[in-house]
């Protein structure tokens, strides 16, 4: 069983929505909660390193 697939012209290349699924925006609104939980865990983790450098 195949998935089909759009048709593209071979004249011009995909734009972003075809080649991935979704746009740069679309996945950053999509998965702000996540995108922002990880910035958070890094910035402890930064944090802590340069606390424990210190002490």
């Amino acid at each position: 069983m195949s998935l089909q697939i759009e048709h593209l012209p071979k004249d011009r290349d995909a734009t972003p929505e075809q080649e991935w699924g979704y746009t740069f925006w679309e996945f950053i609104t999509g998965n702000f909660w996540y995108l922002l939980g990880i910035l958070m865990i890094l910035a402890i983790f930064l944090y802590a390193r340069s606390y424990i450098k210190r002490h």
